[in-house]
């Protein structure tokens, strides 16, 4: 089952970096290195790069404030698996649903090269700690959806965006997404075709298809009920009915 997810319209977003508060105990460090070498062992592909830790968030009137601290993807993989309360990775992460020029949403399916081997998500990924704002260095996860869309669906889809919409955080208070409506140049037929050519050139098996939605068949979104990362069926639900704008 999929946990129950708080979404939140974002008018403006605030992303300070701190220090934890303490360093990790002993025995937390050494199930953390254990459980990333037993996953690894499975699917030599994972790859432990640096992740965000909210540690705490604010908001008021649709201002959001998150306070988060540099940690890695094996700690916020073991903190999915133990109950590891002050010293649990809560990952922040960003992505973003394409709008076509004919009114449609995309998604991604994810591909056998994706440990969410058939499940639908943004796309997108963890915030890096170089996705940052070129005039204030803060940083940015519309930088960070960008980067992760043209690594995931290649240049031409990531040049098609001439426009950003709404954006949403999603979270379970185990992990902080920031989702944002990229408005594309392209209809739904040239993203589908532009992302196969994609795939076929670059050999790249982590989506294994962009599917997409509207009005007219938005009572399919309920098959992927039990096959979604946190919230993307809700959201989805919300941008269809209301319209990004």
């Amino acid at each position: 089952m999929i946990e129950d997810a708080r979404i939140i319209p974002i008018k403006n977003i605030s992303i300070l970096e701190v220090k934890p508060e303490s360093e990790l105990p002993k025995d937390v460090r050494a199930g953390v290195a254990a459980y990333w070498n037993e996953q690894i062992s499975h699917n030599p592909k994972m790859f432990n790069g640096p992740v965000f830790s909210v540690c705490d968030m604010a908001v008021k009137e649709g201002v959001v404030s998150l306070r988060c601290y540099i940690s890695d993807y094996a700690h916020y993989k073991y903190s999915e698996t133990k109950e590891l309360g002050q010293f649990a990775c809560r990952n922040l992460y960003a992505g973003c649903l394409i709008k076509s020029v004919d009114d449609r949403y995309f998604v991604s399916l994810n591909g056998r090269g994706s440990e969410f081997n058939g499940k639908i998500q943004f796309i997108g990924g963890a915030i890096d700690p170089n996705d940052r704002n070129a005039e204030s260095g803060n940083l940015d996860p519309i930088v960070a959806a960008l980067r992760e869309l043209e690594e995931e669906a290649g240049s031409e889809i990531r040049n098609s965006i001439y426009d950003v919409s709404d954006s949403f955080l999603i979270t379970n208070g185990k992990k902080y997404g920031i989702q944002t409506v990229f408005e594309s140049n392209m209809d739904s037929e040239a993203i589908i075709v532009s992302f196969r050519k994609y795939k076929a050139e670059s050999g790249n098996d982590e989506i294994d298809k962009m599917i997409s939605f509207e009005k007219k068949n938005i009572e399919d979104l309920s098959k992927y009920n039990e096959q979604q990362d946190l919230g993307v069926v809700d959201l989805l639900m919300i941008v269809i009915n209301d319209g990004a704008h």
